[in-house]
């Protein structure tokens, strides 16, 4: 499926990108006079042409909106976040440097935590259309409304998005545990554990965000774990034991994408 889609934006370029399951999207697709991704084929990510490379549909793609399904964590719609990224970085002349606005349609019943979720996710304040460069809408709203979002959503590149993660306090004390964690000494995980959970310290609910599928699952494994390395002793035995788990919970971190 990958590969027909490309096709069909070789044929006609997309400047609108909608992703998403249903006829909503669908629907959407008809209204922007685009052709929708399925979030399965999004994940998958395009495959090259018979001669190995990817052809630069992307060049003219200016905004994506991504209709987030009734029962998706905000893990996962992030994670659909990242792999559109992906799909850029392949499909544009520019890669990680090419800009675009980005919309999240939720369903109307999303409570206001899940915008939080996404903001935390995307490392900002609150995901604000002129300086995150990414907006939220409802279902419930109006096309109208939607265009006019969607006109006010300043477009930013990967490397702005890359640049705002790695100065974020909360990616700094991750990584800081993925890089203690391979070391034999206990006290840096203790510490490294104690700057995790400081960094968030009230809401370590948003710990699902940085772990593998399925997210809730492993970020409680995950929560219980820091819990317990801050608590217990350390001990040499005890590190030899857990060491191995870090890696198991936490998503890997993108490198070629933001």
């Amino acid at each position: 499926m990958s590969s027909d889609i490309v096709i069909a934006w070789q044929l006609e370029p997309p400047k609108v990108l909608i992703a998403g399951d249903g006829p909503y999207a669908v629907a959407l697709a008809s209204v922007f006079g685009t052709v929708s991704i399925q979030l399965a084929h999004l994940r998958a990510g395009p495959s090259p042409t018979s001669g190995g490379r990817y052809p630069c549909v992307f060049d003219d793609l200016k905004l994506v909106l991504l209709v987030v399904p009734e029962m998706m964590p905000a893990a996962e719609a992030l994670r659909c976040h990242q792999d559109v990224w992906k799909w850029v970085e392949k499909l544009s002349s520019v890669g990680e440097h090419h800009e675009l606005a980005f919309l999240f349609i939720l369903p109307p019943s999303a409570p206001q935590i899940y915008e939080e979720s996404l903001a935390v996710g995307l490392m900002v304040a609150e995901i604000d259309p002129i300086k995150s460069g990414h907006a939220v809408w409802r279902r419930s709203g109006s096309l109208g409304e939607l265009l006019r979002l969607a006109g006010r959503t300043r477009p930013v590149d990967a490397v702005g998005l890359r640049r705002r993660r790695l100065s974020d306090f909360r990616y700094i004390a991750l990584t800081r545990l993925r890089n203690v964690a391979t070391e034999d000494d206990p006290i840096p995980i203790r510490e490294a554990a104690m700057a995790v959970l400081t960094a968030f310290q009230g809401q370590e609910y948003h710990l699902d965000l940085f772990c593998r599928p399925p997210h809730h699952q492993n970020g409680s494994l995950f929560r219980t774990w820091l819990n317990a390395a801050v608590t217990v002793d350390v001990t040499h035995q005890w590190w030899a034991d857990q060491r191995g788990k870090i890696a198991g919970w936490l998503a890997p971190v993108p490198t070629e994408y933001i």
